[in-house]
C-alpha cells in the first residue's frame, strides 16, 4: 500500500476519534452532570484501541477534565468508615501516566503525534498491554495487588522483522510474539483513621497509603519445545523486597470518588509542585461493598479470637 495512503488513513482516524471525543465531552456537559458511563465512554474513545495510549494532549486532558466534573458530583469517601467498599477486583481503564505527555493547555491545539510513533511506543518490550491492569484489593487483609500484563518483546513491525532474522534471535522472537508477562506487584496498604498512626476514626479522610512488598512474575503463551534457549527461561519467579528498600517504593493514592463499580483516584506527590497521577477504575464483577466500619471491625476482632483459639489448641 502507498505509504501516503497509509499516512492519509492515519490521520482521518485520529481526526474522527478527535472529533468523536469533542462530541461525547460537549454531551457531557451539555447535561450538567456527568456520569460514570458517559466518562467511561469518552475514555475509551479518547485512546487508541487496545491501549493506554491517548489519541492526543487534548484528548487526555478532555478526560481529565470530565473526572473533575464527575468528581464534583459527590463527597468522597472516607476511610475507614467506607473501606469496605474498596474491597474486590477493579480494571484500570485510564491512566494520565500511561497516556502520555500532557502538555501545558495554550499547546492543545498541537497535531496529535504521529500515527506511527504511537505504534512504535505500543510495540516496545515491556508495555503495558491495553485492559491489562488489574487491582485486587482485600480490605480485611490489608493488600493491594496490582497485576499488570506486558509483551516481553517487540510486537508490531519491528517484532515482525526479528522474527525473520536468522538462528537464535529469529527463534526466541517467534516464539515469544503471542507471550506475555504477568506481573504481580502485592503491596500492603493502611488507611485513613484505621489505626496505623495510633489513633483510630469512624471516617478520617480518603488516603491510602501503599508499600510494594513483593513481585511475583509469570511468562504466558511462550511457543517451543524444551531443547531451545527459551527453554532456559524460568517460566515464574518472585522476589520480595528487603524491608530497609521498602520505603522507596511506596504511596500514597487519594480515592475522590467512589460508586458501586466506578472509582477515580489520585496519587499524592511527595511534592506539592509534582504532577499526581490520574486512574479510573471499574469494578470487575458484583464484588462486597455493603460491610459498614463496625461490621470490619467485628469481623477483625473475630478473626483474632479464631487465630488465638487456634494457637492455644496447637499449644495443648
Amino acid at each position: 500500500k502507498n505509504p501516503c495512503t497509509k499516512g492519509r488513513s492515519a490521520a482521518r482516524t485520529v481526526a474522527k476519534s478527535a472529533m468523536l471525543s469533542l462530541l461525547q465531552l460537549a454531551s457531557l456537559f451539555a447535561t450538567g452532570l456527568v456520569t460514570p458511563s458517559q466518562l467511561t465512554t469518552l475514555i475509551s474513545s479518547s485512546l487508541r484501541p487496545s491501549s493506554y495510549l491517548a489519541t492526543s494532549p487534548a484528548a487526555a486532558r478532555r478526560v481529565a477534565d470530565a473526572c473533575a466534573e464527575l468528581e464534583a458530583t459527590a463527597p468522597p469517601p472516607l476511610w475507614p468508615r467506607d473501606l469496605r467498599r474498596l474491597d474486590g477486583s477493579w480494571r484500570l481503564i485510564y491512566s494520565s501516566a500511561l497516556a502520555g505527555p500532557q502538555p501545558p493547555s495554550p499547546l492543545d491545539g498541537l497535531p496529535a503525534p504521529p500515527a506511527a510513533l504511537l505504534a512504535a511506543v505500543e510495540s516496545a518490550p515491556f508495555a503495558p498491554l491495553g485492559g491489562g491492569v488489574q487491582q485486587n484489593v482485600d480490605v480485611f487483609k490489608r493488600r493491594i495487588v496490582n497485576v499488570v500484563e506486558l509483551s516481553p518483546w517487540p510486537t508490531g513491525s519491528l517484532g515482525g522483522l526479528l522474527s525473520s532474522a536468522p538462528g537464535p534471535l529469529g527463534q526466541a522472537s517467534k516464539q515469544l510474539q503471542a507471550a506475555r508477562v504477568v506481573l504481580e506487584l502485592d503491596h500492603s496498604f493502611s488507611a485513613d483513621g484505621d489505626g496505623s498512626d495510633g489513633a483510630r476514626r469512624a471516617a478520617a479522610g480518603s488516603t491510602i497509603s501503599l508499600t510494594l512488598e513483593e513481585v511475583r512474575r509469570e511468562l504466558e503463551g511462550a511457543a517451543g519445545g524444551g531443547d531451545d534457549a527459551l527453554a532456559m527461561v524460568p517460566r515464574a519467579s518472585s522476589y520480595s523486597l528487603p524491608p530497609p528498600l521498602r520505603p522507596l517504593a511506596s504511596g500514597k493514592f487519594a480515592t475522590t470518588y467512589l460508586s458501586g463499580s466506578f472509582r477515580i483516584s489520585r496519587a499524592v506527590p511527595p511534592l506539592p509542585s509534582a504532577p499526581a497521577e490520574l486512574r479510573v477504575f471499574v469494578r470487575e464483577g458484583g464484588g462486597d461493598e455493603g460491610a459498614t466500619w463496625q461490621e470490619e471491625e467485628d469481623a477483625r476482632t473475630a478473626a483474632a479470637e479464631e487465630e488465638a483459639a487456634a494457637a492455644a489448641e496447637e499449644e495443648a
